[in-house]
């Protein structure tokens, strides 16, 4: 095929990308210049009653151009300028129905000879709200004048606006090829994760044609995508009463009713479903989470390869086939591991593709090097038409330096194209050509209506009715400390080195029983040490006591993340603290001191990093605690950037898309024992480069299965999130596969701001599941695990989606607050900067306290906690627990932007008996990261988990805490790290003991 090296710019962008609505508004039939005259052969002369209300429609005398209408139409039934003038009379008279059908009736007589009559047409039939009429005229159309462009354009983007992606596609695909396509039609074509557009729209269309309700469906998709299923669910219900087949609906419906859990309604709808709604990938992800909801995972992975068949472009259904082949496993699944591998591999590019597309429309669309970054994964993709256009739009955007390397990235695509080239090869690609027939078919029958229970829907629970009260008792117990990270946060503008604010953790330092705090601090201009220090705080029978200075605990850095842990294995709390610039670690010396060790971490200790949360736990499960250290940033662009509201010009908060992720750190200890001198050694080099570098927030270490290994989860901010773990084989220490295990993100969307992280056994199933928090505009995410380290989201079925979408979530835990045995959500909500105007967001937002219900869902509980910080709107930020006066009910601490630490207390009245567990390892790792307790008090069976990390800037206080109810006395089963096991019989319940590796014996701390 002939393409120049360089393609026009009205070659590429030629093509007029005015919105299909706008044509409706600005083209008319009854708007012509009223000089026109119709033209006609001498052998065709107008009749004198044709000629009459030509003069008559010039004039606008309506009504004389409507008695005339008639016989004009006896007399000229098949000529086609005579229909339009026809038209023109109804229209001016207002008649916009019967004008459509007249343009219509032109466009046939005319064999659709004439694009501009077509084009007027379609205008007439939007002028009276009949889109889907506007659609099968211009399928007509285009199919009998193939090279029409613009039609076919107007045909795929009214397609694409309905929701229609099977019907549109083919036309996108057409024009792509065919080398008529723009910015906007490359754009569309890719926005396979959320609906870009509004629906405003279409509404319109609905509002003047009451009579066709499928418009409806965009606004349904627009509902969807908010998680917002009821009132997707009505509108698209309203639909199928007019249009019970409608296939796009149907599809989309399915998906909200196994979302929302309205599973009777959805076997309902698709038993029923024509078999058109087969053609839709949607309907068939739909019935896959509806199988794998009951647990039938077999039936799961093959509804969701059907979807891939239909839509592999979509990332969603390959990632749910990837999990579900885990689960099942082989030889039960009958693939081999490299097709599974090359699944992973999709859904890997796929995830990467949306992330770097999202990138280029935020950066105005004018990367170059985004844009050959976009061409080369849909290439490597197999999508070569796609690839090539993509490549020209690259090197449009190219300065004369860049253009070169663009150009030929261009000619390396284009070898692979010839005229027969598919849309989507499958050369190299043995995931597309994978045969699941053999699992059994995804038929919702009569024996799938109620025979099995669906997971997670109806855990067992002895929910409380005791009302849960926190009191902010900070100033109280003398805690006062304000740690900001600059003096300017309470006006507009905040830099966006300086949105994170500042984290702490919980330390016993010296080992009296009452634990303390330590507090970060910023302030200063990173990377200098100019900054407040941080600070320590003792414990004195629930009073605090700053000892920063006598303890030597000052670190001037600028101050984000705290982690503790026994980094030496003496027995002494130890200190990790995360900066914006060099980190610090401050190692207890067992006398109420602690002595700066920050050498150890290296000789240039990544000055120019971004470090945000940290852990200290023994990665590789050698007796020594190893330090995973988070990088939001690096270098020096996010202090000194300033970036501008497009439209107001005034300064706000960068978008961290602004800016590069940055790789994390995992440090290994190299031998220290027992106080004695620590090194640690950076073998990140060791581990698996990611297949996104991300931005970590949050962080939690603890054990994610049966055999204990460790797992390292990281929530990313704007990129997908991570897991690391030891492989099974070969000699990467860590190994990362967030993606595969359905970690990466939510079910909407590739990448999101998550950055808390709440880390517990949630549906008290024996493992560890994990809660999100995540930015503005996405609902935090509910990460329930089914086994195997393989992950759902199940944040919808379980209700806690929508109440979460306004805010801003940042730390997050789950704490047992009434001690009945089952765990309250808290999330502590703030937004990055005060936009004024913007009425949909504000800089001060509400905490809210999600509890469990007795059906399984969780609903809201924050109007009725007790005291005053919860009524209260904060700019918050980390949030991490502390028994601050030992009374056995778990309080907290919350950090601000805009105000001083606060001390939570627990005083919630009448709550449950309690059994609180310190563990301290012997021949593991003294902290003892990743052991798991069963617990189990008569029939009542918990399992908790010791971890680090902790979520966002912050370290919990580290002891177990299980709630009890009305139970009494346990018994405990003990899995350590190494695997070693121990039992414990008979402990008393309201006491806190401590257990030793290797003991049948527990030690009461009090």
């Amino acid at each position: 095929m002939s393409i120049s090296a360089r393609p026009s710019k009205s070659a590429v962008v030629g093509l007029c990308s005015n919105g299909w609505f706008a044509l409706a508004v600005t083209v008319s039939i009854g708007c012509q210049d009223g000089s026109e005259r119709l033209v006609v052969s001498q052998e065709e002369r107008p009749t004198p009653s044709l000629e009459r209300l030509s003069l008559a429609v010039e004039k606008g005398d309506w009504e004389s151009a409507q008695s005339l209408a008639h016989l004009v139409l006896l007399q000229h039934h098949d000529d086609p300028d005579a229909l339009q003038m026809v038209a023109k009379a109804a229209h001016g008279n207002g008649d916009l129905d019967v004008a459509a059908d007249l343009m219509q009736d032109a466009c046939l007589a005319d064999s659709y000879a004439d694009p501009e009559l077509a084009k007027l047409a379609v205008a007439s039939l939007l002028q009276a709200g009949r889109i889907f009429d506007s659609i099968e005229l211009l399928e007509r159309a285009v199919e009998a004048q193939p090279e029409a462009s613009r039609l076919r354009r107007m045909l795929y983007q009214m397609c694409w606006a309905v929701e229609d992606r099977t019907r549109a596609q083919p036309h996108g695909r057409y024009l792509i090829r065919s080398r008529h396509f723009d910015f906007d039609l490359l754009l569309e074509l890719s926005a396979n994760e959320q609906r870009d557009e509004n629906a405003e729209s279409l509404t319109e269309m609905v509002r003047r044609h009451p009579q066709d309700k499928r418009p409806l469906i965009a606004e349904a998709r627009v509902r969807f995508d908010r998680g917002d299923f009821d009132t997707a669910a009505e509108l698209l219900f309203e639909l199928l009463r007019t249009h019970p087949s409608h296939a796009p609906a149907i599809a989309l419906l399915s998906r909200v009713l196994v979302d929302s859990g309205r599973h009777s309604e959805f076997v309902e709808l698709v038993s029923s479903a024509p078999t058109e709604t087969e053609m839709h990938p949607f309907f068939w992800l739909a019935k896959g989470d509806w199988f794998a909801g009951k647990g039938l995972t077999a039936h799961a992975a093959r509804a969701y390869w059907e979807a891939t068949l239909r839509g592999p472009e979509l990332r969603l259904p390959w990632l749910r086939l990837l999990t579900s082949l885990k689960q099942i496993g082989q030889p039960a699944s009958g693939l081999d591991p490299s097709q599974v591998d090359a699944i992973d591999q999709r859904v890997k590019l796929l995830t990467m593709f949306s992330q770097t597309r999202a990138e280029f429309v935020k950066s105005g669309t004018k990367s170059p090097r985004l844009a050959i970054k976009i061409a080369k994964m849909l290439h490597e993709l197999g999508r070569p038409w796609e690839a090539e256009a993509w490549a020209s739009i690259a090197i449009l955007l190219s300065s004369d330096e860049d253009l070169q390397d663009v150009r030929q990235a261009r000619l390396s695509i284009m070898k692979s194209l010839s005229r027969t080239t598919p849309w989507q090869t499958t050369a190299s690609h043995i995931e597309l050509e994978i045969n699941l027939v053999h699992l059994p078919l995804p038929d919702i029958g009569q024996n799938h209506r109620s025979d099995l229970a669906f997971k997670g829907a109806a855990v067992s629970t002895a929910c409380s009715s005791v009302p849960i009260s926190f009191v902010n008792e900070a100033e109280a117990r003398a805690l006062v400390f304000f740690g900001k990270t600059g003096s300017q946060l309470h006006k507009p503008g905040v830099g966006f080195y300086q949105t994170l604010g500042c984290g702490g953790g919980t330390i016993d330092f010296d080992r009296d029983g009452w634990s303390d705090l330590y507090l970060a601090a910023a302030g200063g201009t990173p990377p200098t040490r100019d900054s407040q220090s941080s600070s320590l705080w003792r414990n004195q029978d629930g009073v605090f006591q700053s000892v920063t200075l006598e303890s030597y605990a000052t670190d001037a850095g600028f101050g984000q993340g705290v982690a503790v842990g026994d980094v030496n294995e003496d027995g002494f709390a130890d200190l990790l603290l995360m900066n914006y610039g060099p980190n610090s670690l401050m190692v207890n010396n067992g006398d109420g001191t602690f002595s700066n060790a920050t050498e150890s971490l290296g000789v240039t200790n990544f000055e120019l990093e971004w470090s945000s949360s940290g852990a200290i736990a023994d990665i590789n499960v050698d007796g020594l605690a190893d330090l995973t250290i988070l990088n939001y940033g690096a270098g020096l662009e996010p202090v000194t950037r300033r970036c501008l509201h497009p439209t107001t010009k005034i300064p706000r908060a960068c978008s961290p898309l602004v800016f590069p992720g940055v790789a994390d750190r995992f440090l290994f200890n190299t031998g220290s024992s027992m106080g004695g001198s620590v090194t640690f050694v950076d073998r990140t080099s060791q581990c698996s480069a990611p297949s996104i570098v991300g931005r970590g927030l949050g962080l939690i270490v603890g054990s994610f299965e049966a055999n204990v290994r460790l797992g390292i989860f990281v929530a990313n901010d704007m990129n997908s999130n991570h897991y690391w773990s030891k492989p099974s084989d070969g000699e990467l220490l860590l190994d990362e596969t967030g993606i595969m295990r359905g970690l990466g993100s939510d079910d909407r969307a590739p990448a999101q701001g998550s950055m808390g992280i709440a880390a517990a056994d949630l549906d008290r199933d024996g493992d560890l599941d994990l809660y999100v928090t995540n930015f503005q505009g996405e609902s935090n995410t509910y990460h329930e695990q089914v086994g195997g380290r393989i992950f759902r989201d199940q944040t919808n079925s379980l209700q806690l989606a929508q109440p979460t979408i306004p805010l801003v979530g940042f730390g997050t835990q789950a704490i047992d607050f009434d001690n009945d045995g089952t765990l309250e959500l808290i999330v502590l909500n703030g937004h990055v900067d005060d936009f004024p105007g913007d009425a949909s967001s504000s800089y001060a937002q509400p905490i809210q306290v999600f509890q469990r219900q007795s059906n399984g869902v969780f609903s809201s509980i924050t109007e009725s906690i007790g005291g005053e910080y919860a009524s209260q709107v904060h700019v918050g930020r980390a949030l991490w627990t502390i028994d601050a006066n030992r009374d056995g009910r778990t309080d907290f601490v919350a950090t601000h932007q805009t105000e001083p630490v606060a001390l939570l207390i627990n005083q919630t009245e009448n709550s449950g008996n309690w059994i609180s567990l310190k563990l301290a390892g012997r021949s593991c790792s003294r902290d003892a990261i990743g052991s798991r307790v069963a617990l189990q008090c008569g029939d009542w069976v918990a399992t908790g988990f010791v971890t680090a990390g902790d979520g966002y800037l912050c370290s919990n206080e580290q002891i177990l805490h299980f709630g009890l109810a009305d139970q009494g006395a346990c018994r405990l089963e003990v899995t350590w790290p190494d695997g070693s096991v121990d039992l414990i019989d008979g402990l008393d319940v309201n006491h806190c003991w401590l257990l030793t590796q290797g003991s049948s014996q527990a030690f009461e701390l009090r």
